[in-house]
């Protein structure tokens, strides 16, 4: 492996670290949630959530990805320091007043969702999560453009451990379901909030000097994010509501419950995309530098699919032990999904070429036109193939979203991605998966031993395929080996 692949690697393990331990509250309670919430309770749960994201997207303003950017446009200390001072005083502030309206119209919100009103103070502690969220965002986007990932690393746990022992006394010791839930995801971002940046803001001291420039500069790169980013929201939520309209809530919870099965690779996609951003600002405008992210997005899209390949065949051997039969059904719809994560994956990483140019304008268009294309999509497939149909649409859009983003993203910043081995790569992956639904049932640890083998031929294949070489594929182990032993190079 290349050493700048291994330099992204180093950063990518400490924030994948730092997701997993963060967000294993999730992995622990999916057996608390097949076990206490009845799928269509579970339904409830998922839509407010997608709440939370969407009000999350809105309050962060394109703010972290605008501070590892201007953070990367100086070398000068004192300039960065009031860059942060600036930042976290204003969010916080904005975001109040934006959070506002969200709070009094919270009944109206939930007829909106669930056409009854009753869920209003649920809708609350919603807005409260992406309030505390978008700030333990920002401070994490300070972490980044630092490359301070390993304190990432402890924050993220952090935020989990006090997540999963709230959530755990809430809704196993009081019983209070739902409402248990969404305040044990609220206090984990709200605790680290409330204690880190008051402490970074005395560290920095109060500098809002040029204040009202300064927020233009930072509106202009990061405002054009947010529609994109809004509209990548409803792409990946707008099957879940309209499985809601179009089905019932049960189908929610099992598309849900699906989706949860497919964290490992959504954290992995996280990671690597926590990861990119100040490595591509860093590389992209010196010599070969272009070069070298297309080889480094290879390499990790490898990996990205290696995920996403053993979470499919494992899929029903993970549903053994997490669910119960009245989460089964998502067993079918768990390949598409992950399929679309490893894809979305793709998509997000190919906007590089246009957040070097610092051209981001263009990125809601082509994601409003991936979002009509999902609507249009689900309205077709949801009625007849219930959650398999919104897992399809959700596949074909990204394909396209991907396409169109290269596309353009190249027309602004050029980026030899190897679009050939890529498909390669995809097509190595499906021939795996297609191989282990022929296996035939064989007890639990048998059937596990023998789909892991069948995964590990995955990477082998590449080879023959000419989608990785030979050379790269013996240097993986021991470059990944010296990565957790902290000796990759930098």
């Amino acid at each position: 492996m290349d050493h700048s692949t291994t330099r992204v690697a180093r950063h990518t393990v400490a924030y994948g670290l730092g997701s997993v331990v963060g967000g294993i509250s999730r992995a622990i309670l999916l057996p608390v949630v097949a076990r206490t919430l009845a799928p269509d309770e579970y339904g409830v749960l998922s839509l407010l959530l997608a709440v939370t994201n969407f009000a999350h997207l809105v309050f962060e303003l394109g703010l972290v990805t605008s501070l590892i950017r201007f953070h990367h446009a100086t070398e000068d200390a004192t300039e960065r320091r009031h860059l942060r001072s600036l930042v976290f005083f204003s969010m916080p502030l904005i975001d109040l007043a934006l959070a506002a309206p969200l709070l009094l119209g919270r009944e109206w919100v939930s007829r909106a969702l669930f056409g009854t009103p009753e869920h209003g103070t649920l809708v609350v502690l919603a807005i409260g999560i992406a309030f505390f969220a978008a700030q333990f965002q920002l401070f994490l986007g300070h972490l980044r453009a630092d490359n301070r990932s390993r304190d990432f690393a402890i924050l993220m746990g952090v935020k989990g451990v006090v997540s999963l022992v709230v959530t755990l006394t809430l809704v196993i010791g009081m019983d209070l379901g739902v409402a248990g839930f969404l305040l044990g995801t609220l206090a984990g971002p709200a605790v680290v909030a409330v204690v880190m940046i008051p402490r970074l803001l005395l560290h920095s001291g109060l500098h809002l000097e040029r204040a009202r420039a300064r927020l233009r500069e930072l509106f202009r790169f990061g405002l054009p994010l947010v529609p994109s980013a809004l509209g990548l929201w409803i792409l990946g939520y707008l099957d879940v509501y309209l499985l809601r309209v179009l089905v019932d809530l049960d189908s929610v919870g099992i598309y849900g419950f699906a989706s949860e099965i497919c964290l490992p690779i959504a954290l992995l996609v996280t990671s690597i995309h926590l990861a990119w951003p100040t490595f591509s600002f860093e590389r992209a405008r010196k010599e070969g530098g272009p070069r070298e992210l297309a080889m480094v997005f290879r390499h990790f899209f490898v990996v990205l699919t290696a995920g996403g390949l053993a979470v499919s065949v494992l899929r029903r051997e993970i549903l053994a032990i997490l669910a119960t039969d009245r989460y089964a059904a998502a067993a079918d719809v768990i390949p598409l999904l992950a399929l679309a994560t490893v894809l979305y994956g793709a998509a997000k990483t190919f906007e590089t070429g246009l957040q070097v140019a610092g051209n981001t304008r263009r990125l809601p268009l082509f994601v409003l036109f991936a979002a009509v294309v999902n609507a249009g999509l689900n309205v077709a497939l949801i009625p007849s193939f219930r959650e398999m149909g919104a897992a399809g649409a959700t596949v074909i859009t990204n394909v396209l979203l991907g396409v169109v983003v290269l596309r353009e993203s190249n027309r602004q910043f050029t980026i030899p991605y190897e679009v050939g081995r890529v498909i390669r790569i995809l097509v190595a992956a499906v021939a795996v998966f297609l191989v282990s639904e022929l296996l035939p049932p064989l007890p639990w640890w048998g059937s596990v031993a023998a789909r892991l083998a069948l995964v590990g031929l995955f990477a082998p294949l590449l080879v023959p395929m000419r989608a990785l070489s030979g050379a790269e594929l013996r240097g993986l182990p021991g470059e990944f080996r010296s990565l957790l032993l902290g000796r990759g190079r930098l």
